[in-house]
């Protein structure tokens, strides 16, 4: 996935330098997509994940493993994104993104632990520890979360005159990071992190010869890589952005 994201990277570079160097798809125009990109936004969103992080420690022949699974529902305003690159023949634009959220809502927390049973064969088994086990409790919790990678905007429609002009959609992929406070008596902090995505769909409207505002709808999934487990970790946002954007 590092070469992947260090290929992307290289891409957008080598188109940027060569925008910039072609006249046709480099120079700017009058309520066109060419040369510089940039896009700044500011989003309702909501934002729910399941995850979990787990823990093993052994005491002499017995093994034990602690399960935490988190499960949290939380809104935002403003999730603010930042998109700097190049736009290509009125037509695409490559860029590279950043955003950054404030989430507040609720955490669902629950807590097991396994021991480890082992045979003759030595084949082991884990199992649940009634005594040990929490049932999900729930506190306020807020939460930062931040995505970082490479997009691509797409406006399908170049004929100024239509009024489907402005149309794009847009996707990204990169590295999500998150950590949510937990506002119990304990007062814990969980965070987590690892590869996702970004979709959006929306409408932009010029309003003079090389600005534009606009509104989208978008979605962004992260499948979470530090200490999972299958049925806990993935993170989501749904968002409803309003931007300006030059070039």
């Amino acid at each position: 996935m590092n070469t992947k994201i260090l290929a992307i990277l290289s891409l957008c570079l080598a188109t940027f330098v060569c925008a910039q160097s072609s006249p046709l798809v480099g120079t700017p125009a009058p309520r066109e997509h060419r040369g510089f990109y940039s896009s700044t936004s500011f989003s309702f969103a909501y934002n729910w994940y399941d995850a979990s992080e787990y823990d093993g420690k052994s005491f002499g022949s017995e093994k034990y493993r602690d399960m935490e699974y988190f499960e949290y529902n939380g809104f935002t305003y403003p999730m603010m994104e930042f998109k700097f690159g190049v736009a290509l023949g009125n037509l695409v634009a490559l860029y590279s993104v950043f955003n950054l959220g404030f989430y507040i809502g609720a955490m669902d927390y629950r807590y097991e632990e396994y021991k480890e049973v082992c045979d003759e064969d030595d084949i082991c088994v884990p199992i649940l520890e009634e005594d040990e086990t929490e049932e999900f409790s729930s506190a306020d919790a807020y939460s930062f979360r931040s995505f970082v990678g490479f997009g691509t905007t797409v406006y399908p429609f170049r004929d100024k005159k239509s009024p489907l002009n402005g149309l794009f959609v847009s996707s990204a992929i990169g590295y999500t990071l998150f950590v949510t406070v937990i506002n119990s008596n304990d007062e814990n902090a969980y965070g987590n992190g690892g590869i996702g995505y970004e979709m959006e769909i929306g409408k932009e409207w010029w309003i003079n010869d090389h600005m534009a505002i606009g509104v989208g709808l978008g979605f962004a999934h992260s499948s979470l890589v530090w200490h999972t487990v299958d049925s806990h970790k993935s993170d989501n946002v749904l968002s409803l952005s309003f931007r300006i954007t030059r070039g």
